[in-house]
């Protein structure tokens, strides 16, 4: 009964992170439709959808931090910086990629997006949003 229980309340979270990551990604999708392959646009539909995401981050990040104390909240500080360390360093990494001309903002803004929904998603679960 208890393993039961647990599957439906899994399912339950991972449905529900399915369903806005859909939202979103319907979102952009349209977005790059209309971009109609004109890179500029297709990074100005990148950063609506990143700056969405960061807003969720940033909400998430300071519940969690809300909720700790002592050695977990610095623990969470020390994990948010490497993490934002990594994610800035891999973004700068892949827009000065020679060998990727003008495709180079665009991967960097794929890995951009995917990193900061990724590490939001697990801010949100962690703090029970």
């Amino acid at each position: 009964m208890y393993s039961r229980r647990l599957v439906i309340v899994a399912a339950t979270l991972v449905l529900g992170t399915l369903s806005v990551r859909a939202q979103q990604s319907t979102e952009y999708d349209a977005c790059m439709d209309k971009a109609e392959g004109v890179s500029t646009k297709m990074l100005d539909c990148g950063k609506a959808a990143i700056a969405q995401w960061d807003i969720r981050l940033n909400a998430a990040y300071q519940t969690l931090l809300a909720k700790s104390k002592g050695e977990a909240h610095a623990q969470l500080q020390t994990e948010q910086r490497a993490w934002l360390k990594h994610h800035l360093g891999e973004t700068h990494r892949l827009a000065a990629d020679p060998n990727n001309g003008s495709v180079a903002f665009l991967d960097s803004q794929a890995f951009e997006l995917q990193d900061i929904s990724d590490r939001t998603l697990l801010l949100e679960k962690r703090a029970g949003q």
